[in-house]
């Protein structure tokens, strides 16, 4: 049994989105660091970052995680379209996640930002494997 569950969480698929997510993960709090050291008003250098670190995910998650592809541009459409939806509710989560640990529990900026980027690179698996990329080349289907 704890074979079948080793087997069910560590596989091709995880390693690879354990790899990209460490690295967009990286991206995220080097790019937010980077802005608030530049002297951005960090909920504006919180949200740039946000944009550009999701659009970086979609394309790693497609091509080399989840494998996905698309019969034809309106099925591709779909896919980035909830894409958008399932990260745009993480991207609130970071956002007011960052703003409540900065400001309600006065925590530094980059610590707060490292926190609830680990909490959003789990919740990410789950709703980019279950509801994102649901036509899978290669990946491990339930």
């Amino acid at each position: 049994m704890l074979e079948k569950i080793f087997k069910k969480l560590v596989n091709k698929e995880t390693i690879l989105y354990t790899i990209f997510g460490v690295a967009t993960s990286i991206l995220n709090v080097a790019m937010f660091h980077v802005l608030d050291i530049l002297g951005m008003e960090y909920r504006i250098a919180n949200l740039i970052t946000l944009i550009t670190v999701k659009l970086a995910a979609y394309l790693c998650n497609k091509n080399f995680v989840f494998k996905s592809k698309c019969n034809n541009f309106m099925e591709l459409v779909m896919e980035f379209a909830r894409f958008v939806f399932w990260r745009g509710a993480t991207m609130i989560l970071d956002y007011v996640g960052l703003i409540f640990l900065v400001e309600i529990v006065h925590m530094k900026k980059l610590y707060g930002k490292i926190i609830v980027t680990v909490l959003v690179i789990a919740i990410n698996y789950v709703t980019g494997k279950k509801h994102v990329f649901k036509n899978q080349v290669g990946a491990e289907k339930n």
